[in-house]
């Protein structure tokens, strides 16, 4: 759920809760124009312009990544097909971070000095450790800002997280108010001790959930993909959790529902942030592992059937993912939705400069209508949350009466 974005990975960390704002911070100004040269930092009419896209293509995370590149492929196969956007044709280029926030630096020298892109994507657990270098040569950056804090820093000014700025430790009521619609009572979560957006964002769906007049449980913080999990399964048995949210990867939170049965606890929810979408049903296993787990995503999901969800569904089929995107291709999609506004917003005169303030200007941003509030990219202290639910039954995912969407408004923050 966007409402507790993660900071491990692509793989199954993140952000599924739409930010959304009636209050502003002040607007940062432009990033400096950028060191490199050529159709990196500016663009005549016409021009392609190339994207190059920081993922986890190898190491821990890559799991998680694999249908990264479907997601960029369904917009810009359907953008070109169109004529671009605003005249211009776009490319993607592929950089690995390995899982590293050094690989992700490399990536970034590489994307910038070597491909001489225009701007950065990224779909990366570990961006964190490219955005300095990005910041200092001026570079774009747009994403789903699920990998750690320097999406909320109005310093890193050239930095752009398409469903909303987003502080994981800040608490909203978005979370306890699911579990209240779902029947919840004591509410768990699990995160990643590695990870301080994983261990915020669990502890403060806890704080939402004590907000909304329901006990606040155990919090367990594993190690990064860890399945061991019987210790913990048998903590909130003695709490008498019945709803848990999993700040981790899904192998986890199955581990743990199979954990929570062998040792005869009862649980009513089980939430997780990421598994949504034809990566799941693919894998019989998974889908039998994940009976009557509700799931969260940042784009309303295909199963709503609105014209917006029609024409994403239609673009995705064009690349052959024939179920609801995934974690990875929905992140992609979303972050390059963002790109083609900040493109458009631009106007004729597209440089780096020119992109950077004038996305910063846009405030209405829908993802094609598939958010369920608009992203003001000006703001950094947003006030309120939104995020859809689905619930998967049988080899279905099935959208949640009450949760579609469900929104909240911060009374914590972080």
């Amino acid at each position: 759920m966007r409402l507790y974005q993660i900071a491990v990975g692509v793989t199954a960390v993140a952000v599924a809760l739409t930010a959304c704002s009636s209050s502003k911070s002040t607007t940062p100004s432009a990033p400096p124009a950028g060191s490199s040269a050529g159709v990196s930092s500016s663009a005549a009419a016409g021009i392609a312009l190339k994207v190059g896209v920081i993922n986890d293509a190898s190491g821990s995370a890559a799991s998680g990544s694999t249908t990264t590149e479907l997601g960029l492929k369904a917009y810009v196969n359907a953008v070109n097909a169109e004529g671009g956007v605003n005249g211009h044709k776009i490319e993607y280029v592929l950089g690995d971070s390995q899982s590293t926030p050094a690989g992700a630096l490399t990536a970034a020298q590489k994307l910038v000095q070597n491909d001489k892109v225009f701007a950065v994507l990224s779909a990366s657990a570990f961006f964190f450790g490219a955005e300095p270098y990005l910041l200092k040569e001026g570079v774009p950056v747009v994403g789903t800002g699920f990998d750690g804090p320097e999406w909320t820093d109005p310093k890193n000014s050239n930095m752009f997280t398409a469903s909303g700025v987003n502080n994981n430790a800040d608490v909203f009521t978005t979370g306890g108010n699911a579990v209240k619609v779902i029947g919840g009572t004591v509410c768990g979560a699990v995160g990643y001790q590695e990870s301080p957006s994983a261990a915020k964002s669990a502890a403060a769906f806890a704080q939402s959930c004590a907000h909304q007049g329901l006990s606040a449980g155990y919090v367990a913080l594993i190690s990064f993909g860890s399945t061991d999990v019987a210790p913990i399964a048998l903590k909130m048995k003695a709490g008498g959790v019945d709803s848990i949210f999993f700040s981790t990867v899904p192998s986890t939170g199955f581990a743990l529902a199979a954990a929570l049965r062998t040792v005869g606890a009862t649980t009513k929810a089980i939430l997780l942030p990421t598994g949504y979408g034809g990566d799941l049903l693919q894998s019989s296993a998974a889908v039998q592992a994940a009976q009557g787990f509700y799931f969260s995503s940042s784009l309303a999901p295909v199963e709503l059937n609105t014209p917006a969800t029609q024409k994403l569904q239609a673009r995705f089929k064009a690349v052959g993912e024939n179920n609801g995107p995934g974690f990875a291709e929905a992140t992609a999609y979303e972050a390059m939705l963002a790109f083609g506004a900040g493109v458009t917003a631009a106007g004729d005169n597209l440089t780096r400069q020119s992109f950077t303030a004038a996305l910063r200007k846009v405030d209405n941003f829908d993802a094609d209508g598939l958010l369920a509030t608009p992203t003001d990219f000006s703001d950094y202290a947003p006030t309120k949350q939104c995020s859809y639910y689905v619930k998967l039954s049988g080899n279905k995912f099935v959208p949640v009466q009450g949760l579609d969407p469900v929104c909240g408004v911060k009374v914590g923050a972080g």
